[in-house]
């Protein structure tokens, strides 16, 4: 008799598939059973806490990133609260997961997916539909967890509209699984030369996110579908010369503090460029916070949950790190811009699905907060993992 054997690998994939499962289905799935939520981020944690393990008994230095972590939740309780702290480092679960076990998961995400994403694509154009004729009671449901007012699924409405998260918990999170999953899809039908089938998915997916009234989405919706049909290496140069780009204005914006307006903006764009951005600095107090950061917990969800005259959304990753790591965080972009610019394939197909899924997961970093925002989080803790792992030539290519 056969046994069955799991290896560590396969547990990895299908926490991966639980996770964006949950994700995909967290309205419908959480109103009535609010706890399951929690099932694949413990998984994550288990195998975080193995990976862990088996790292320090190999000797690697996987043990001075912890050591610095714990050190950031301390900081954290002295700046902010013991609890928030630890939701703060709770948050990057998923990304952490991702970062880990980033060759495992790329192996199986980026190869032969087309019924992953078929089916994801699909649930979540289901969702839009249903709730754009009919409505759902988790829109706006609450729920108390652990002491905490949770909402199940945002009721948000913009210029008019309502920003639809079909059976996801946000809009943002309903258009970021639309663009990964036709991203994907449009890969496969590329391959097998179906031009009419490729258009009429992005633009199915073009209406669907404008459903979501998610613009920045909609924005890079239009340039991968100009991608799709540049070379490899048009599309190398073009998407690390954007995210090059995207992060020096990023850093323009969160310093240019002098700048910030108090007025009554519209543009979610310009909302963040004014407002939150620059607004998410002065969180930090001394010039030692400004030096070291203030630790977890000091921006983002934990500050709307734990010290709501502090919130600040970041809805940037920039922003986000910095606040809590301080310069620590600048050292750690700028390394990882510098192999990102090195980083190859020698696969030009390879190279250019690669890109172009960067480009739609860290372009959204700029936007929202890609350690918060559950699919940007682990699909992006893939990528940069997998380029934190390059070996850097001397050669920019």
């Amino acid at each position: 008799m056969n046994k069955l054997r799991i290896s560590v690998n396969d547990l990895a994939w299908y926490t991966f598939h639980i996770f964006i499962f949950v994700k995909a289905f967290t309205g419908p799935l959480t109103l009535y059973f609010p706890y399951i939520r929690f099932l694949p981020i413990a998984m994550m944690i288990l195998l975080l806490g193995y990976k862990v393990y088996t790292g320090v008994l190999k000797g690697e230095k996987i043990v001075l990133l912890i050591v610095f972590f714990m050190l950031y939740v301390v900081i954290g309780i002295v700046n902010n609260s013991l609890v928030g702290s630890v939701f703060g480092i709770y948050i990057f679960v998923p990304f952490l997961f991702a970062l880990f076990y980033s060759t495992v998961l790329y192996e199986r995400i980026f190869f032969d997916n087309a019924r992953f994403n078929f089916f994801y694509f699909l649930s979540c154009a289901a969702g839009i539909f249903y709730v754009n004729q009919f409505g759902a009671s988790w829109i706006g449901a609450e729920q108390e967890i652990g002491g905490v007012t949770k909402v199940v699924s945002r009721d948000w409405i913009s210029d008019g509209m309502m920003r639809n998260p079909g059976f996801t918990g946000t809009s943002v999170s309903s258009a970021t699984l639309i663009i990964i999953s036709c991203t994907f899809l449009g890969f496969h039908l590329i391959s097998k030369r179906r031009l009419i089938s490729l258009v009429t998915l992005f633009a199915m997916s073009g209406y669907l996110i404008y459903l979501t009234t998610t613009k920045t989405t909609m924005v890079t919706l239009g340039f991968v579908f100009v991608l799709a049909f540049c070379s490899s290496l048009i599309t190398r140069y073009t998407v690390k010369i954007t995210f090059l780009i995207l992060t020096l204005f990023s850093y323009y914006c969160m310093f240019n503090m002098n700048n910030v307006s108090t007025g009554m903006l519209t543009n979610t764009m310009l909302i963040r460029i004014y407002q939150t951005w620059p607004n998410a600095m002065l969180l930090l107090e001394n010039p030692v916070q400004y030096f070291i950061g203030k630790g977890f917990g000091s921006i983002g969800v934990p500050t709307y949950y734990f010290t709501p005259a502090e919130a600040n959304s970041a809805d940037n990753m920039f922003v986000y790190l910095y606040v809590i790591f301080g310069m620590a965080s600048l050292i750690f972009a700028f390394y990882a811009m510098m192999k990102f610019l090195y980083f190859r394939f020698e696969s030009s197909k390879e190279s250019k699905h690669f890109f172009i899924m960067t480009l739609v997961v860290l372009t959204g970093g700029i936007t929202s907060n890609l350690f918060e925002a559950s699919f940007y989080s682990i699909y992006g803790g893939v990528i940069i993992g997998l380029i934190l792992s390059y070996k850097t030539r001397f050669k920019l290519t």
